[in-house]
């Protein structure tokens, strides 16, 4: 069908009813919005907080200044009718916007947006949305983290955004170089056999796309390979 799906309405997005809701699916909170515009009533959309990531060395428990991040975007366009569907869609993995983060600083990424056209119960548009963020940094294991929108764990006791980055051997992390990141600084699309890493799943359509233009290709290349210089901290 390449690329053109017919499904319930899910899809991106992340609106909260109450902090501990999962996150509902765009496609469906797309259609959402037509009747809440009907009724005078708007979903909300939860803003990321902008407090603090910390990373640490999960051996020696010492801080790690700077870490890259690395944003995944899952987009859809399309047709959706209220309330939860059917739509037709098609929708897009992609990567874009990479930076580097010092450790203790202003958090600020920008999780959703969505553009369209609302004909009671139909919406025609489109919207993206942030999947979560890969942290990167030289010697370490990467970790995913998708958990963006609280501070606190379930029970209120850990800051969740306290993290730990395991220590790898220099022989798995130039191996985990050219496998997973190198191709970064390169190629437009992923493989199949890079979803597992980018905690895709296997039946999500087509391929990861890396949006990336040419300066941020380079910030890439030179914070992963430590004997070149650094780029600016963003």
């Amino acid at each position: 069908m390449n690329g053109l799906e017919v499904r319930l309405c899910r899809g991106i997005g992340r609106y909260y009813i109450y902090p501990q809701m999962k996150a509902l699916k765009l496609a469906a909170i797309l259609s959402f919005i037509a009747i809440a515009f009907s009724s005078g009533v708007m979903a909300q959309k939860m803003k990321i907080p902008e407090n603090p990531f910390k990373f640490r060395d999960a051996v020696t428990r010492k801080p790690i200044p700077e870490v890259l991040v690395l944003p995944r975007y899952r987009s859809a366009k399309g047709i959706f009718l209220a309330p939860e569907g059917p739509a037709i869609a098609t929708h897009r993995n992609y990567l874009d916007e990479p930076f580097v983060y010092r450790t203790g600083a202003q958090f600020i990424l920008k999780a959703s947006e969505i553009h369209g056209l609302f004909l009671l119960p139909i919406f025609i548009g489109e919207g993206t949305d942030l999947e979560g963020i890969m942290i990167v940094a030289p010697g370490y294991r990467p970790l995913w983290f998708d958990d963006l929108w609280r501070l606190r764990d379930l029970w209120n006791k850990h800051d969740i955004r306290d993290l730990r980055l395991t220590p790898i051997r220099d022989k798995a992390w130039s191996a985990l170089w050219e496998k997973n990141l190198n191709p970064l600084t390169d190629d437009a699309i992923l493989t199949v056999d890079d979803f597992r890493f980018w905690r895709l799943y296997e039946a999500e359509p087509g391929s990861l796309y890396v949006d990336y233009d040419k300066d941020e290709r380079q910030l890439v290349r030179r914070f992963l390979q430590p004997a070149k210089a650094k780029p600016a901290v963003r």
